[in-house]
C-alpha cells in the first residue's frame, strides 16, 4: 500500500529489539483479526496480545489501521513469494498439469488465510489503494505470459495472449475469493478441477 500519513507506521524499526517488537506486534494483530474481524480488533486487544502495553504500541502504529495495513501488506509478500515460487517449480511440466498445481495452491493460500482475505476485500477500498496487491498481480501476470508463450503452440490459433492473460486472472482471481468467503458446497478438489476446466477448455478451444 501507499497509505497516507496517518495510517504509516511511526518509525521504521532500526534495530533487532524494535524490529522484534513490530514482528510481535503484527503477529498478535494477525490473529487477534483472524479471531475477530477488523471490527473486533483493536489496538488494546492486540496489544494485549502481544505482551506489550498501549504505549509501546503506539511507538511503532499511530492506530489500528496501520496496523492492518502492515499485517496486509505481509500477507501480500507471503502470496507473491508462495505462487511465483509455485510458477517456478512447474514451470518445465505439461501445461495442464503445471495450471492445475497453481490453482490448487492459490485456492489453498486463501483458505488458510481466510480472514485476512475477507479484510482485504471489505476493508481495503475504504482504507485506500493496495499497492502490494497490485504488485502481486503483476508479478503473476508476468509469469502466467511467460507460461503461455512457451506452450503457444498447444493452444488454438486465435488465441489473443493479453486478453487471455487478463480474462484468465480476473476470472480465477474472483472465482477463488468468492469460493473461500462464501463457502459453497464444493469440496476443494471439485472445484480445483472445475476451475482447471474451465481454464484448459478456454485456452485450448
Amino acid at each position: 500500500m501507499s497509505p497516507s500519513p496517518g495510517l504509516s507506521p511511526r518509525r521504521k524499526p532500526s534495530q533487532d529489539r524494535s524490529r522484534r517488537t513490530v514482528e510481535r506486534i503484527l503477529e498478535a494483530a494477525t490473529r487477534v483479526l483472524s479471531e475477530r474481524g477488523y471490527d473486533g480488533a483493536s489496538t488494546n486487544r492486540i496489544a494485549k496480545a502481544a505482551g506489550i502495553s498501549n504505549g509501546s504500541l503506539y511507538q511503532y502504529f499511530p492506530n489500528k489501521d496501520a496496523i492492518v495495513i502492515a499485517v496486509l501488506d505481509r500477507f501480500a509478500d507471503h502470496l507473491a513469494d508462495s505462487l511465483g515460487a509455485e510458477i517456478e517449480a512447474t514451470m518445465r511440466q505439461p501445461w495442464e498439469t503445471a495450471g492445475r498445481a497453481l490453482l490448487d495452491a492459490q485456492i489453498r493460500l486463501f483458505e488458510e488465510n481466510a480472514d485476512l482475505l475477507r479484510i482485504i476485500v471489505e476493508q481495503v477500498p475504504r482504507l485506500g489503494p493496495f499497492d502490494k496487491l497490485a504488485a502481486l498481480q503483476r508479478r503473476l501476470t508476468d509469469l502466467i505470459r511467460v507460461y503461455l508463450l512457451l506452450n503457444r503452440a498447444a493452444f488454438r490459433d486465435d488465441l489473443d495472449i493479453d486478453a487471455t492473460l487478463w480474462i484468465i486472472t480476473e476470472t480465477v482471481g474472483m472465482l477463488s475469493i468468492k469460493y473461500v468467503l462464501d463457502r459453497p458446497p464444493i469440496p476443494h478438489e471439485r472445484m480445483v478441477d472445475e476451475l482447471a476446466e474451465l481454464v484448459i477448455g478456454y485456452i485450448r478451444g
